[in-house]
């Protein structure tokens, strides 16, 4: 089937699009050892092995709740057609198995579905002109999920060991550098409009409609995001053995981890060593490096600082507005993304030093407001005003999670995808899960 052959309903390039998000998914299962696959990195993620099957199962569950197609594989449909919640502690223990289908079976699910999906283009388009609902959106549902979950993956696989990854001869590396001098920037008080209204998008995710108009006021605002160099000091102040300085779930989570300091931390004689995917770098070589922590330990640093975390509002405000009171779509402006705009889209594999793109500096002043680490915000991940699951075929995507323990990121990471950079979209963690690639910068009180 040509791509021409699926018409003008569905969205231009699909086919391109879904075989590249395809290769680079092969690529990274490729950076981890086949014996590996069917080990879990992350407690409370399932092995490697499931994601395997779920990306697959994923699109075809998607597609079928669409067109009202049978199940592929009954039993390989359910089995990887959910991932786990990293804050539901009970439910990533209850999916242990004792086992999980050969990685061959696996594999030849992944590549009929594949298949399938493309020999499905036509009857979408048909199903889009005849109006089905979902229809017109659900491949750019599946192939955003698949983007998504190239982070997820890239974040499991750096807790193996680095010398058990399989690096291809193109893998490029994270670039080591020092810090640069602490700075603030004076924003002036504002209107920001957060999402987007349905018809300004041929897609979004449900969390990103309707869109919201909020007032900011003035801020005193990192010009970059808090680097290692600087976390260290709270380290060595002694930030994880003051309680007083943690919220009280969050010092039993310390002290149950048993944390001294950043996961992606180890000590070396007497000092410490950070990791990224390749290996472990002395911290004054990588000090510029933003810090990659939880919300429980970016908070215990504003406290210990004397400073604050900045909300969702706050960072819209200070990326995509500007003093003359007009709204941009990019921090950098209105031009199309490019490499000199920060670290995203696997343009680099690991974190750079914080102030390295200044192409990407927004009007009022501030670096790295997108890319280098989802930047962690105090706003709590909760539905805007007028918010409606839109997706029939995924109505959870967001609800589900709009518990309160969960709290929005921004901006995006080095892994992020530039398909997903857009301000619209919505991104979350829980406030104890250590492991995404995250960064965090600070306001006066």
């Amino acid at each position: 089937m040509s791509e021409a052959s699926t018409g003008t309903h569905l969205p231009s390039g699909v086919r391109g699009a879904l075989a590249a998000a395809w290769s680079r998914s092969d690529w990274l299962f490729g950076l981890v050892p086949q014996r590996r696959w069917a080990s879990r990195s992350i407690s409370l993620r399932h092995p490697f092995l499931f994601y395997v099957g779920h990306l697959p199962a994923f699109a075809h569950n998607q597609i079928a709740a669409v067109l009202g197609l049978p199940p592929h594989d009954p039993q390989l449909d359910a089995l990887f057609a959910r991932g786990i919640d990293p804050a539901d502690e009970a439910a990533a223990r209850a999916s242990g198995r004792a086992g999980w289908p050969p990685i061959e079976r696996v594999l030849a699910y992944r590549d009929e579905v594949r298949g399938a999906v493309l020999d499905q283009l036509g009857a979408l388009d048909r199903a889009s002109q005849e109006g089905i609902e979902g229809a017109d959106t659900v491949l750019e549902l599946v192939l955003e999920h698949e983007l998504m979950h190239h982070e997820t993956l890239l974040y499991m696989i750096a807790r193996l060991d680095p010398g058990e990854l399989q690096l291809p001869e193109d893998w490029r590396p994270a670039v080591p550098g020092p810090a640069p001098t602490p700075q603030r920037i004076q924003i002036g008080p504002g209107t920001v409009r957060l999402g987007a209204e349905p018809d300004q998008r041929s897609f979004g995710w449900d969390n990103e409609f309707p869109s919201q108009q909020v007032e900011v006021g003035a801020l005193e605002m990192d010009r970059y995001p808090v680097t290692i160099e600087a976390y260290r000091s709270f380290v060595a102040a002694g930030g994880y053995r003051s309680p007083g300085l943690w919220r009280p779930a969050d010092w039993a989570w310390v002290v149950e981890q048993g944390l001294e300091a950043p996961i992606c931390w180890r000590r070396q004689g007497d000092d410490w060593v950070v990791r990224s995917l390749e290996g472990w770098h002395p911290i004054d070589r990588v000090g510029g490096w933003p810090a990659q922590v939880s919300l429980a330990e970016a908070l215990a640093f504003c406290r210990w600082s004397g400073s604050r975390l900045p909300t969702e509002a706050e960072l819209h405000r200070a990326a995509y507005t500007t003093p003359q009171g007009t709204q941009r779509p990019q921090a950098w402006g209105a031009g199309p993304l490019e490499p000199a705009h920060g670290a995203l889209d696997l343009a680099v594999c690991g974190r750079t030093p914080v102030g390295s793109h200044s192409a990407g500096r927004s009007a009022w002043g501030v670096d790295e407001l997108v890319g280098n680490g989802w930047e962690w915000s105090s706003t709590p991940f909760l539905p805007r005003p007028g918010f409606e699951a839109i997706h029939p075929s995924y109505p959870g995507y967001s609800a589900d999670f709009f518990d309160g323990e969960h709290f929005v990121v921004f901006g995006g990471s080095w892994a992020t995808d530039a398909r997903l950079l857009r301000s619209s979209f919505r991104n979350w963690y829980q406030a104890r899960y250590p492991f995404p690639f995250t960064s965090f910068r600070t306001l006066a009180p």
